[in-house]
């Protein structure tokens, strides 16, 4: 859930409630309340200070149109109020109808906020993405591709696992393979147990051998 209300005002009310919640994402303008031992993530409406590509320094606005702007995916920046009106202040509603993943705003410019959100477009792509990878994202991609080796392992295995067991996977691996996405230290991830027995499941081992993971049994 998003909210204009600081967290300080957030615990205050929850505390006002007693409502149980935890505070571990307090310095990004989460806290996570607990009802009913279901976790609910209550964030303030925020706008970047300064990012590095791994790590955001946010500040928090009342503005939803500025938190909009933040964020990665026009589809992701889609809100609704509690009656089920929708607020759309970059077109994720015309791209979702026409399945289309795209930036919003500069592609260059987001992935060097984080760059992670180059995984996550091709994650996003093989779910539900129909069109061509725009060319803007293409472009930018050369000089993206050798930041990713600044990401955590974790964030790198948890993107790469979600783009392996969707729908279109062998479809976006080429894709990446083809665009040179496809590096050493993504090829090299070591994924989990759990990981390893979905992939044996869906019988998968075939499919990711022809694209190089040779450690993912």
């Amino acid at each position: 859930m998003a909210t204009t209300l600081t967290p300080d005002e957030v615990v205050h009310y929850l505390q006002q409630h007693q409502i149980p919640y935890l505070e571990i994402g307090r310095a990004f303008g989460t806290i996570v309340a607990k009802v009913n031992g279901t976790p609910f993530e209550i964030t303030t409406l925020r706008r970047d200070i300064e990012t590095d590509g791994r790590h955001a320094v946010v500040g928090f606005t009342k503005s939803w149109a500025v938190d909009a702007k933040r964020r990665d995916f026009t589809i992701n920046a889609l809100y609704a109020d509690v009656k089920g009106k929708i607020y759309d202040y970059t077109g994720g509603l015309e791209d979702l109808k026409k399945r289309h993943v795209r930036f919003v705003g500069n592609s260059k410019k987001r992935m060097q906020e984080d760059y992670l959100r180059l995984l996550r477009y091709f994650r996003f792509w093989a779910k539900m993405g129909e069109k061509e990878i725009d060319v803007d994202v293409q472009r930018a991609l050369p000089q993206i591709i050798p930041f990713l080796d600044a990401l955590s392992l974790d964030r790198r295995r948890e993107e790469m696992f979600k783009i392996i067991v969707g729908r279109r996977a062998q479809t976006v691996l080429r894709k990446m393979q083809k665009l040179k996405v496809l590096n050493e230290s993504l090829l090299g991830i070591p994924f989990s147990k759990k990981q390893r027995k979905i992939f044996i499941d869906r019988d998968l081992e075939k499919m990711l051998a022809t694209f190089g993971f040779s450690r993912y049994k």
